[in-house]
């Protein structure tokens, strides 16, 4: 991620934080459409737990990377790893939904930070002694 990205995802996290309730309700609407609707809600409160917790850690990847196991390895058992293409691609659009604010270079940055957040969280699926149940 280049230092825009990182101020760009800074910049959009501020906003979207002071609209955490909507940005739930929007994130559950789309887990709803791809996956067990009676867990939507869970996984969209996991989602922006997660994304908390990690955001502030895309400048140093291999803290990152320390810290996405830590927060994955408090998932529920049978919980799928967070991955771009679902979580990624309904949290850019809830995102937009919510933020008046929201803009193409915030969606290219959160893209970007997905893109890294999922690559270590698919080499930890991949370890030895990664999880299988979780990849």
């Amino acid at each position: 991620m280049t230092p825009d990205d990182l101020a760009a995802v800074d910049r959009s996290w501020a906003d979207l934080q002071g609209r955490s309730a909507p940005l739930v309700g929007r994130l559950a609407l789309a887990f709803a459409e791809v996956s067990d609707p009676a867990d939507a809600p869970a996984r969209a409160r996991r989602l922006l737990e997660s994304t908390s917790e990690l955001v502030a850690l895309l400048a140093t990847p291999s803290r990152l990377a320390s810290r996405a196991r830590a927060v994955a390895a408090r998932w529920p058992a049978g919980t799928p790893t967070p991955c771009f293409r679902i979580d990624g691609q309904a949290w850019m659009r809830a995102a937009m939904e919510v933020s008046p604010s929201w803009s193409v270079d915030d969606e290219i940055a959160w893209r970007r930070a997905w893109l890294l957040l999922s690559d270590v969280l698919a080499e930890e699926s991949l370890a030895p002694f990664g999880d299988p149940a979780r990849s």
